[in-house]
């Protein structure tokens, strides 16, 4: 696969599997986690070959620099209105 794929909710249930199925294709991940998320799934997502990165959503100059090279962002990130879109 060779590409690099931008992953937001990375630490959940449906943010792991997908971390896990893209990584076993080849691709590059960049998992965004925030920083309270688990620490023990921080680390599983890091030790599988995922570059995880603590991020705060609302900061979109970070956000935007991570996602310069992606090839895809997907979110897998669980919430409303307030957690999806602002």
């Amino acid at each position: 696969m060779n590409k690099i794929i931008v992953l937001a909710g990375a630490t959940g249930n449906l943010g792991q599997k997908i971390c896990y199925a893209l990584l076993k294709k080849g691709a590059t991940v960049k998992a965004l986690v925030r920083p309270e998320s688990n620490t023990e799934s921080k680390k599983a997502l890091e030790m599988a070959g995922a570059q995880v990165h603590e991020i705060d959503y609302s900061d979109m100059q970070t956000l935007a620099g991570i996602c310069i090279d992606a090839h895809c962002v997907v979110s897998a990130l669980s919430g409303l209105r307030e957690v999806i879109i602002d």
